[in-house]
């Protein structure tokens, strides 16, 4: 979902930015400017601002009433299993903040899911601001949206399954959008093995579009990998989650990451929720931080 390190980083390898680090400037011996992570800091507060406000509008709403089915793609790198409730529109925001040499934001990670069958909804993502923080000064754009599919349903009491098709649309500004449109596909699979714990690994293949720097040649090149997350259900309205993922390229060695976050349903028809994501091999993207609000209206 992606599939870039940096789209599953981003929201849910929904390649989050299809986007949900060491902090250049704000930990000692990081580097880069403390100006940059000051700009960097002001814009993700001002972001989550805007982020949470929808989901506390709608949580004064909500009346108490529990939804037919609540499902969310956001925590993680990959997908849900479950599908969004026929008939029924759910949305998710978000920000995320990628940290390191040149720190990074995007928001609001917009994501429209409707339930067409119980088995099927249609989906559209992005397009999102994304806003780069180098020393050499402030640069902004939007990235490329997508529409897509996702397939899926429950197999047995403790098995789901679902699948997701996206083709990216070139939409997006230059430096921050592709020349060509990309698909993306995943095959996500949730092992519920013991009462609040399940256990969901994932694989994911993308085709992306990038430029040859010296050539300035449109390129297509694959990727593809997988993940495994840990859910541990705290409560009924609290939940927790490990990840670790691996990714490689054609243009590219393999980069793994790892991290972990909460969920928590601040009423019966709106999640919040917040995960931060480090790499461990030298591929891998900087550390990245982000959160978000799931809402089924």
């Amino acid at each position: 979902m992606k599939v870039s390190s940096k789209d599953m980083a981003a929201a849910p390898w929904r390649v989050t930015s299809e986007a949900y680090a060491p902090v250049s400037g704000v930990f000692p011996g990081a580097r880069g400017s403390v100006s940059s992570a000051m700009r960097m800091r002001f814009h993700c507060v001002f972001a989550t601002c805007l982020t949470l406000l929808p989901a506390w509008a709608s949580a004064q709403d909500s009346g108490g009433e529990l939804p037919a089915t609540f499902t969310s793609d956001r925590p993680g790198f990959a997908n849900t299993t479950g599908i969004a409730a026929q008939g029924r529109l759910s949305t998710e925001l978000g920000v995320s903040a990628a940290f390191g040499d040149t720190p990074e934001g995007s928001l609001p990670l917009l994501s429209m899911r409707f339930g067409v069958f119980h088995w099927l909804e249609a989906r559209v993502r992005g397009p999102n601001a994304v806003g780069r923080f180098p020393d050499t000064g402030d640069r902004y754009g939007v990235d490329d949206p997508s529409i897509g599919f996702k397939i899926g349903g429950q197999l047995h009491d403790t098995l789901a399954v679902s699948s997701v098709w996206e083709v990216s649309l070139p939409l997006g500004t230059d430096g921050f959008g592709s020349r060509e449109a990309g698909w993306f596909a995943d095959l996500n699979i949730d092992w519920s093995f013991w009462g609040p714990l399940t256990l969901t690994p994932n694989a994911v293949a993308h085709v992306r579009v990038t430029v040859d720097e010296t050539t300035g040649e449109t390129v297509r090149y694959f990727e593809g990998g997988g993940s495994l997350k840990f859910t541990w259900q705290l409560l009924d309205v609290l939940g927790a989650f490990v990840q670790g993922y691996a990714i490689a390229s054609e243009r590219a060695d393999i980069a793994i990451q790892v991290g972990g976050g909460l969920m928590w349903m601040v009423a019966p028809n709106v999640q919040v929720d917040a995960q931060f994501n480090a790499g461990v091999t030298d591929a891998s993207e900087p550390p990245t931080a982000g959160m978000g609000t799931t809402i089924l209206w």
